[in-house]
């Protein structure tokens, strides 16, 4: 049995850039069983969340994120939401879309709430021409307006953020040395991170013993998963929003009750017409 994936943050040596590593192989495994894609399909699927969920790490306390991918050629839609706590939830239409496109044509909606907040923040990115990957580190650059990548693992289920953090005063005469660049340190991890991702494992404190042999320091861990906040109680009021505008008999014909199914969790509820029916 896997353990629950993980998202593991580290801080360098000399604290100028923070790395987020993801052990995704269970969250890979439970959309394996929630989403019927085969082949390609499946294999896009899981790059597209491998290169979301890491963002995870730049949520403030009891804030959600959510990435809504409108393709407009081919057409499908992907909605993945997650919050600061470490759950996600992800839907993909049509079901069957089996071969997804290298790049993408059509508009991604980044939306990012938080309790008490009136209305979310959005962002609208234009994405003729870019592939999944490019659409998440363009939110780092232009959302978020952060020096950050994030790279996703061929040989496994993982993935790595790293981001810049921000050095103050770092121009001042007695500051030791100037930050380093960030591509520069990207191209210098970017060998040992393949050969973290090329051992594959799925335990924590070897990832994490890894990591510290190459000087970083662990600061944290949270677990990932997939939690959906669907209930009976939420499908029932989603039938009764179809009664303002159709007539009962129309929705149940001659049915005592009515099947209807979550897409993201592919979980079924049966809602009676009689919780409609007034005494």
């Amino acid at each position: 049995m896997l353990n629950n994936s993980r998202l593991l943050s580290f801080l360098d040596k000399n604290s100028e850039f923070t790395l987020n590593f993801v052990e995704g192989q269970k969250v890979v495994q439970d959309l394996a069983f929630i989403h019927d894609l085969k082949g390609d399909g499946f294999a896009y699927f899981r790059d597209s969340v491998l290169s979301f969920i890491p963002l995870i790490t730049l949520l403030k306390l009891n804030e959600n994120l959510g990435l809504y991918i409108d393709s407009k050629s081919p057409y499908f839609l992907l909605k993945i939401e997650m919050s600061e706590h470490g759950h996600f939830r992800t839907l993909l239409l049509p079901e069957t879309f089996e071969g997804f496109p290298e790049k993408l044509n059509g508009e991604a909606r980044l939306s990012k709430i938080s309790v008490g907040q009136s209305s979310p923040y959005t962002s609208i990115i234009d994405i003729n021409g870019l592939s999944f990957l490019e659409v998440v580190n363009n939110i780092l650059r232009s959302s978020y307006q952060i020096k950050g990548r994030v790279i996703i693992s061929e040989q496994s289920d993982q993935a790595a953020f790293i981001m810049q953090l921000p050095r103050k005063n770092w121009d001042k005469e007695d500051q030791a040395e100037a930050p380093k660049d960030f591509d520069t340190f990207i191209n210098e991890i970017t060998p040992m991170l393949e050969d973290l991702f090329s051992k594959g494992t799925n335990e924590e404190s070897t990832v994490v013993k890894y990591l510290e042999d190459q000087e970083f320091t662990f600061l944290t861990g949270k677990d990932l998963i997939f939690k959906c906040n669907c209930s009976y109680e939420r499908m029932v009021s989603g039938v009764g929003s179809l009664l303002n505008t159709t007539p009962i008999d129309e929705i149940y014909k001659d049915d005592d009750s009515i099947e209807t199914r979550c897409d993201y969790c592919k979980t079924f509820y049966q809602i009676p017409k009689s919780v409609f029916l007034k005494s």
